[in-house]
């Protein structure tokens, strides 16, 4: 899709201005022979569905010592990092980010896409599993993202598997079409901005229930520090709160979050 023009990146800066950004990757390619040898980075964009087939197709090519990065990782990602990346893998990092470090939309399919701001701060764990890195790890991918979100480390992986960010879609998608009879639809429903009564309290009490869950492994095991499970709404002020119109509820959060 690309052929001969170069990628345009417009990026929507938090004071409203636009910055056009031109580059050309490398290397565009589909056989990970030819993309993973040589390469001490490695970072996972494609939504979580997508990470088995591509652990799989890299394993045989990853190099010792390699950093393997989840961008976001989505729950299990460690897991399936351990399971299926082979020889290479058994000393490669596993860094797992929280969520995206920023919303974008696509222009042009290939060629042009819109970021619409940048959080404030993204969170990630970092599980080392005898790596010895080339490179400083979170430096590295605060330099390849940019300056914003600020990364920080989080205190364990369970603490990631368990921020709410991660648990959003499925109580709003339930809520959103729970009573939808089948029929098209006059106009495209919006998602966040949409928010309904239902959806922000399955929202609510699903992030209740993640903050009890982090509190009861802590009590049962006080080496866990688990106070980077916060919820949802406490999540929104944390990662949003220069965007945000209306910060009452968390549903008024999540539908004026610009």
């Amino acid at each position: 899709a690309l052929g001969d023009q170069h990628f345009v990146v417009n990026f929507k800066e938090k004071d409203g201005t636009n910055k056009i950004i031109t580059s050309r990757p490398n290397m565009i390619t589909n056989d990970a022979s030819k993309a993973v040898p040589g390469c001490n980075l490695v970072i996972f964009c494609v939504p979580a569905f997508a990470h088995e087939g591509y652990f799989k197709a890299i394993a045989p090519y990853l190099e010792p010592n390699a950093v393997i990065v989840g961008l976001p990782s989505q729950p299990g990602f460690q897991f399936q990092c351990c399971d299926l990346l082979g020889i290479g893998g058994k000393t490669a990092a596993i860094v797992s980010f929280e969520s995206l470090p920023w919303a974008c939309r696509i222009g042009t399919f290939g060629r042009m896409v819109q970021v619409l701001g940048p959080k404030d701060t993204l969170a990630c764990s970092i599980i080392m599993r005898g790596c010895r890195p080339l490179f400083p790890i979170l430096p590295t991918i605060q330099y390849v993202i940019g300056k914003e979100p600020l990364l920080t480390e989080a205190d364990n992986y369970l603490a990631i598997n368990l921020l709410a960010d991660a648990n959003v879609h499925p109580p709003m998608m339930y809520g959103t079409w729970r009573d939808w009879d089948g029929q098209p639809l006059g106009e495209k429903p919006l998602f966040y901005q949409g928010l309904n009564d239902l959806c922000a309290d399955l929202l609510d009490k699903v992030s209740t229930e993640l903050c009890q869950v982090a509190q009861a492994i802590e009590q049962q095991y006080p080496e866990m520090d688990m106070k980077g499970v916060i919820h949802l709404f406490d999540w929104y002020k944390l990662n949003y709160k220069e965007s945000i119109e209306d910060m009452s509820t968390l549903q008024m959060a999540m539908k004026t979050n610009s």
